[in-house]
C-alpha cells in the first residue's frame, strides 16, 4: 500500500498530466477552481495534502471522473 506521500505525490502528477493534456495552465485551472497558482502548483508536487472537497472541484473542472486522479 503507498504511504501518504506517495498518494499526494500520485493525484499531483495526474492532475498535471491532465491539465497538460488540455493545455491548460496552472494559472487558468487556479483561477477555474477559486485558487492561487500557488496551490496549484503545491498539489502537482505532492506538496499539498488537497481536500475532498478541493479536488472534487479540479476533476470537474478538468471533465474527468475522480477516480482517474488516484489511477497509478
Amino acid at each position: 500500500m503507498a504511504n501518504k506521500k506517495d498518494i499526494l505525490w500520485i493525484v499531483g502528477s495526474n492532475i498535471r498530466k491532465i491539465r497538460l493534456s488540455q493545455k491548460m495552465s496552472q494559472n487558468q485551472l487556479a483561477y477555474e477552481a477559486g485558487v492561487t497558482r500557488e496551490f496549484i502548483n503545491k498539489i502537482e508536487t505532492g506538496n499539498y495534502n488537497i481536500s475532498v472537497k478541493n479536488l472534487e472541484k479540479i476533476a470537474l473542472i478538468l471533465e474527468v471522473d475522480i477516480k482517474n486522479l488516484f489511477e497509478n
